[in-house]
């Protein structure tokens, strides 16, 4: 296979902080407009990314935002000045983020249990928390109340949610392997949830799931480096990707794109078509591995570095004449001059399926 869309071969990085601060979590808001992390110091700091001046604008930063550490830190899918942060000291806040000023609008405190993910449905009805404990809270986003909120307890750790695209089913994987799917109802202001499917998809837990609308597809990565790639209609496994053995930490989708962050290598993007490896964003190896696509384009993404800086990655601008157009590649991907040597063409990557700690030629 060969790589089914084109893909900058340099960057230039943007550091979100100053090179004291340390960030844990990064989330961009609906249309990638600003861009939110999460610091070590309980602080949140916001910004406007400006991809074409290649840099952040109108910088609000929450200091002290939790009295704990930010475990979540989410951007309402309705509201998209709305930032949600949950912190490890069970509280949950929203934050209306203007510009340059910020406005706590919403405070709740969770039950007793370590918060570890959260989602909110595509149409904003509903906010999925996921703790440590294997409990999953579904809260109404328009109140947010523990009184109207629904509570079930999993049959294993969670380690991905995500809704589909109708905001009716919710995704969930779990720590056994299996992929498992929840049906949510209202009726006359009443909410209800239902398991309606269970699949096994791995010996090894899942860590991370997205859900992809335009192809109905769910995609599940495993601890032991699988990427499974599920129909989510028919709720089978169509193939597995990367088979690598290093860990994943989480995923992040724009399709074709996927980027995967690891427990012990740098982020690497691959090509889920192709099924070929486009990129490895240098530098960011680390206890905090985190990869964000911006929502519109697969060519700026957010990362935590191995230092623990906030950095966007975009594609380098380019200066002074047009570059000459690369050669052509043959299909077994040699250069098409009399010595066969290697093209520039990213087709000519041979190295699928290699694991991330094996030699790879420089890009």
């Amino acid at each position: 296979m060969t790589i089914t869309f084109s893909y900058p071969r340099e960057f230039d990085t943007l550091s979100l902080d100053p090179p004291h601060f340390r960030s844990s979590l990064l989330a961009w808001d609906a249309d990638g407009t600003r861009i939110a992390c999460a610091r070590t110091d309980r602080s949140i700091k916001v910004a406007k990314l400006d991809p074409v001046r290649q840099k952040f604008d109108d910088s609000v930063v929450i200091t002290a935002a939790h009295e704990s550490p930010v475990a979540v830190l989410i951007w309402d899918s309705r509201v998209n000045a709305r930032l949600t942060a949950i912190s490890t000291d069970f509280t949950l806040k929203v934050w209306e983020i203007k510009t340059k000023a910020h406005k706590l609008v919403r405070s709740l405190k969770l039950p007793n249990s370590a918060p570890a993910l959260a989602k909110y449905s595509p149409d904003g009805r509903y906010l999925a928390i996921a703790d440590k404990e294997a409990t999953l809270i579904l809260l109404d986003s328009s109140a947010l109340q523990l009184n109207t909120a629904i509570s079930v307890k999993m049959s294993a750790q969670i380690g991905g949610i995500d809704w589909d695209a109708d905001s009716k089913t919710l995704v969930c994987g779990l720590a056994n392997g299996s992929l498992q799917l929840y049906r949510v109802q209202n009726t006359n202001g009443l909410h209800a949830i239902e398991l309606i499917q269970s699949l096994h998809l791995s010996d090894s837990p899942v860590v991370s799931i997205k859900y992809i609308a335009d192809r109905n597809q769910i995609i599940a990565a495993a601890l032991d480096g699988q990427l499974l790639v599920v129909d989510a209609q028919l709720l089978i496994c169509t193939k597995s990707l990367y088979n690598l053995d290093d860990a994943p930490v989480c995923i992040d989708i724009l399709a074709p794109a996927v980027a995967i962050s690891y427990q012990n290598n740098n982020v690497r993007i691959f090509d889920m078509d192709g099924e070929e490896e486009v990129h490895e964003v240098k530098n960011s190896k680390g206890d905090g591995a985190l990869a964000r696509f911006h929502p519109q384009s697969r060519e700026i993404l957010a990362y935590i570095d191995s230092s623990g800086k906030a950095t966007v990655m975009v594609a380098k601008k380019r200066t002074g004449p047009a570059r000459a157009p690369p050669r052509p590649v043959s299909s077994r991907g040699r250069g098409s001059g009399p010595s066969g040597s290697s093209g520039s063409s990213r087709t000519s990557r041979s190295d699928r399926f290699e694991r991330p700690g094996a030699k790879r030629p420089k890009y």
